[in-house]
């Protein structure tokens, strides 16, 4: 297989993921940057779901000591996703389009022009966004990679509170916790706030550790990082799932592929939401304008008082810490947002939603090489 025919290949396969992937030359570029032609021929095999590495060698026509050693290499790239049951390795491809650009800017390894990378990565946020119309469909629907966590002391109370929208309900029952530096801050670097602020949880949290892309912490660690975020008015955001979930970011628009692409390029629709809005109370407010200036959506203006966008506001809780006058408050919306329990329920959905999905089942098992 030629080099041209291979990157092909594989973009076309990235195209059925949950996410889709954005079209044009540069991400031709991007592709060619991170994989070897070796390891993009390689991709091709690997399905998006885990597989045994005796599957794999199958699949490849090689004997398992050689495809395991490539496929080392693209887990230290973050490409694929490597990790055992009972002494058994297992790999897959990630699906989701973004992981691909996130994860390999979380390290450095010889043989990959980072600094190309990231101008590539840059233009694409600049100019139109990693998230694009690939993930809508022909009905205009799209469904969210990421939610909107609130800030947590902002919410009314307990009783009201949704269990999925509890950020320290997730780091106290986090088997394993990391942190590692945000790729898009690091692509970007628009603003003067934390960069080590990108936090995974679970599997994902070790698979990146072992990787060298990110560093345990334990529970207060992840609470002070989440806490020094909010404080420099960044934005939660985690899965689009309840139960599972594998990261918690704090994201600014300046920076943030997801935020961004609002803030940036006016999509609105295609932003990470929560299941709260919020709420000004007309006796209260004093039309300081605080609010306005604080909140990363721009979905706030003040006229004799001041109004919510409810179109743009994700329901972060950012504008409710930092009025003065305790005017704002966060209430939830109604009806509240479908979330999906799981990581597997949520491809299920989006892939759906994509209309995408009978050509995804596909790529779940181990091909053969062509």
């Amino acid at each position: 297989m030629n080099k041209d025919s291979v990157y092909k290949k594989l973009y076309k396969k990235l195209t059925i993921t949950p996410t889709g992937i954005p079209k044009g030359e540069k991400i031709f570029e991007i592709l060619r940057i991170l994989f070897t032609p070796e390891e993009a021929e390689l991709a091709l095999i690997l399905p998006f779901m885990p597989a045994p590495l005796s599957d794999i060698a199958g699949g490849a026509g090689t004997n398992e000591e050689d495809i395991e050693k490539v496929l080392s290499k693209m887990a230290d790239k973050g490409l694929v996703y490597a990790f055992e049951i009972k002494g058994t390795p297992m790999f897959m491809l990630f699906g989701v389009t973004w992981t691909l650009f996130k994860f390999p800017l979380m390290t450095e390894v010889p043989g990959v022009d980072y600094e190309r990378l990231k101008s590539l990565c840059d233009e694409f946020l600049a100019e139109e966004g990693l998230v694009g119309d690939d993930a809508i469909n022909s009905e205009g629907e799209h469904f969210p990679t990421s939610r909107v966590l609130p800030i947590q002391e902002n919410l009314s109370s307990e009783s009201e509170v949704l269990p999925q929208d509890l950020v320290y309900k997730y780091i106290d029952e986090a088997k394993y916790i990391s942190v590692g530096e945000c790729s898009c801050k690091k692509i970007v670097g628009g603003c003067n706030s934390p960069t080590e602020v990108c936090m995974a949880l679970d599997y994902e949290a070790k698979f990146l550790v072992e990787h060298k892309m990110a560093r345990f912490i334990d529970k207060d660690e992840a609470k002070a990082i989440h806490k020094k975020g909010v404080d420099a008015g960044l934005v939660s955001v985690t899965s689009n799932t309840k139960d599972e979930i594998n990261l918690i970011c704090h994201c600014c628009p300046c920076c943030c592929a997801q935020l961004g692409v609002a803030t940036r390029h006016g999509r609105y629709d295609l932003v990470p939401k929560g299941a709260y809005i919020a709420s000004i109370s007309q006796d209260d407010c004093t039309a300081c304008g605080t609010c306005v200036d604080t909140c990363p959506m721009k979905a706030i203006d003040v006229d004799d008082i001041a109004s919510v966008n409810l179109e743009r506001c994700i329901g972060c809780g950012l504008c409710v810490s930092s009025c003065p006058d305790g005017a704002i408050s966060l209430i939830k919306k109604t009806p509240t947002p479908d979330v999906p329990n799981s990581i597997m329920e949520w491809t299920e959905m989006a892939v759906k939603v994509r209309g995408v999905a009978e050509e995804f089942v596909k790529e779940l098992t181990v091909k053969e090489k062509e």
